[in-house]
């Protein structure tokens, strides 16, 4: 054996084990804990789709915006290593918060969650990438690793924590999260002089300002000594950081005069344009950055594009395709009962089973002289996407074609009529015709036009009524926030703002101190629904009392209860009946079989060319830019997301569909100047 042979690593060094045992239990927290959110918004909570999606698109944009702080205090301030620590601390606190019912534990919890992640997300990723010395050929198989650390933590947590949730509830679904993360604290806590070790055993430091190890290619320092690209390429390279700066200036302003012109709230205007401010900074940034260097950062930005429609489509699975797995899939998939949570374990699976597989294909190209450009990996994942959610095209439009229908006499009063189009009637009655709230428009403000009527159409366009039959419509399935959307509208606002009453007047009752409210305008035939901590109710005079709070189910099932008896009786009768159009899970499973042969075309290649072309002095910093893509992905996705039960589902995956597409389309004609900007880094 020769000396240079000798030299060459065997194996891997420990710490990475460790890293990869902390990122594991860090990822059960936060996927046990996302496969728990939405429902638990809808379900428990009872949210309207919309509203869960908005909190689901802030929590999780923010959880991949703070990592850009975070690199960026690790880098000056405070090193990776009590980042890192920090991040774990706050993430404990968040998840334990978690299990408290009140909705002001829920946000808070959410608020240290989002602190926690910013510190410790980008730095654990950095530390692997600190182990390996300039040019080590293990660097992207410890990437894989720690990548499979991720998976197999994302595969089990929903398992536990969605069988938790179905026999015990929620907040030990969201207990068990807590319990994962505090592991992984302990592990990282007590191991991490063994890390150390090997990061200086690699040349390396995790204290702040000190150089990460390089890898193959001219990187760093080195890096901006040689001449940049030239060509289209190297036009490419200088014209970006300017179109980062356009973008810092136009898209704030344009939110603004859309909110001057009450186009959009206000709230909406914070998150595009904190966007584009830290895309003006990082444009900045690329202007000091030379040579090959700047190339290379360059090809980071540039593929943050398409990490965003990525990740778009791909986090479905936590919001609208978690949905779909609850409301509109069956539970038996093949011999096995499943929830809507182990759905979420099944991209995890798909990971570790395919992961070797594609690392020993994309090692046979690279031994044949043919090893697979980034950036056509990239295009890969783009088409896997597509065709991911074709297969829910697919699997909606089976579920719309099931029909229910109920004998009704007629719409109630505060509910209208409106003609259908030939699609929302096709296979129906010709006379049938939308079911849709009509709701006056809000107060103008002083020396304002009174604004237009709104006007919400059941179901997503799926309920029309047909007067010369005298049958409710209904196509699909009709999850419970569909019932209360046309069930709540019917109910008498005095009876509404009873129960508003009776839910202060219970806020703090037991046993010893009963809380006792009258339910008013209740309707003739009014039924009262079964409650936890019944003590009295007089039919006579309305008068209620409770031994203990108010629950939103339970609030939700006295709204209920005040709605017109024969339409209550038909929607619960079609929610019944529209059960049988729920389509079969194996739909899910091949849409997460696509999508994770995307994932892994796109997210192991992306930390380590992060780690490889990112210059060392702002190594932590555009691992931050890397996870900002995610951020705005999820902001994206979220915000689209506050559709579902607005659009029939079919529409609404084709919406991913396009934007996939769009992707590889576009992409593909860039991948040979992204080459040229790699300089020689694959």
């Amino acid at each position: 054996m020769s000396n240079a042979e000798a030299a060459v690593p065997q194996g891997h060094p420990k710490g990475l084990y460790v890293l990869f045992a902390t990122e594991m239990w860090e990822r059960f927290s936060y996927y046990g804990m996302r496969a728990l959110l939405v429902l638990y918004l809808i379900s428990y909570q009872q949210f309207a789709p919309s509203d869960a999606s908005s909190v689901y698109k802030w929590y999780t944009s923010l959880v991949y915006l703070t990592p850009l702080l975070g690199g960026f205090l690790a880098d000056r301030y405070l090193g990776l290593r009590r980042s890192i620590t920090m991040g774990g601390i706050l993430m404990a606190i968040g998840h334990f918060l978690m299990a408290f019912e009140a909705l002001p534990f829920l946000y808070a919890a959410l608020g240290f969650l989002i602190l926690g992640n910013g510190f410790f997300k980008p730095n654990i990723s950095t530390m692997v990438g600190k182990m390996y010395r300039p040019g080590d050929s293990r660097r992207d198989g410890a990437f894989s690793i720690f990548y499979m650390g991720i998976n197999l933590g994302a595969g089990l947590s929903p398992l536990v924590c969605g069988y938790l949730r179905q026999h015990y509830g929620f907040h030990y679904g969201f207990a068990a999260a807590g319990v994962g993360m505090v592991i992984g604290l302990v592990v990282f806590t007590v191991m991490q002089k063994r890390v150390q070790a090997d990061i200086a055993a690699a040349g390396n430091s995790d204290a702040p300002g000190a150089a990460p190890a390089a890898a193959a290619g001219p990187t760093g320092s080195d890096a901006e000594q040689q001449p940049g690209a030239t060509g289209f390429a190297g036009v490419l390279a200088s014209i970006f950081p300017i179109f980062l700066l356009v973008l810092a200036v136009v898209v704030p302003a344009l939110y603004v005069f859309n909110a001057l012109q009450g186009q959009t709230k206000w709230v909406n205007v914070i998150m595009p344009s904190a966007f584009a401010l830290v895309g003006g900074a990082m444009g900045l940034t690329l202007r000091t950055i030379r040579g090959a260097a700047k190339d290379q950062s360059t090809v980071i930005f540039l593929f943050f594009a398409f990490v965003v429609l990525f990740w778009m489509a791909f986090e479905q699975a936590g919001n609208a395709l978690n949905i779909w797995a609850e409301f509109n899939t069956k539970a038996q998939l093949g011999p096995i009962t499943t929830t809507a949570e182990w759905y979420q374990s099944v991209n995890a699976i798909f990971i570790v089973a395919l992961a070797p597989v594609f690392g020993i294909v994309w090692v046979a190209f690279a031994k044949r002289g043919m090893e697979v450009p980034t950036a056509v990996k990239v295009l890969l994942a783009m088409i896997f996407t597509t065709l991911s959610f074709v297969c829910m095209v697919f699997a909606a439009r089976s579920e719309n074609e099931t029909v229910t229908r109920v004998e009704l006499a007629e719409i109630p009063a505060p509910l209208s009529l409106a003609d259908a189009t030939k699609e929302q009637r096709d296979g129906l009655a010709e006379t049938a015709k939308l079911v849709q709230l009509r709701q006056p428009a809000e107060a103008p403000k002083a020396g304002e036009a009174p604004g237009p009527e709104r006007v919400t159409t059941l179901h997503a366009g799926r309920m029309l009524f047909d007067p010369a039959t005298h049958q409710l419509i209904i196509r699909g399935t009709l999850p419970p926030f569909a019932v209360m959307d046309a069930l709540r509208p019917t109910v008498d606002a005095k009876y509404v703002g009873a129960i508003d009453a009776l839910e202060g007047a219970v806020a703090y009752a037991d046993e010893k101190k009963p809380g006792t409210a009258k339910l008013e305008a209740t309707p003739p035939d009014f039924q009262l629904p079964a409650l936890p901590g019944l003590k009295s109710f007089d039919p006579a005079t309305g008068e209620i009392t409770l031994t203990q709070a108010l629950g939103p189910v339970d609030k939700a099932a006295l709204i209920a209860a005040g709605a017109p008896a024969a339409w209550r009786t038909a929607i619960g009768q079609g929610a019944t009946g529209a059960d049988a159009a729920r389509v079969s899970g194996w739909w899910l499973v091949l849409q997460y079989l696509f999508a994770t042969l995307a994932e892994l075309c796109i997210s192991p290649v992306g930390l380590s060319m992060v780690t490889k072309l990112a210059p060392a002095r702002f190594a932590s910093l555009f691992m931050g830019v890397f996870f900002l893509g995610s951020s705005v992905a999820q902001y994206v996705g979220g915000a689209l997301g506050e559709l579902w039960g607005t659009v029939p589902p079919a529409e609404y995956f084709v919406l991913f569909v396009v934007t996939s597409a769009v992707g590889a389309v576009v992409l593909l004609p860039l991948i040979a100047p992204i080459r040229k900007l790699m300089h020689q880094v694959v």
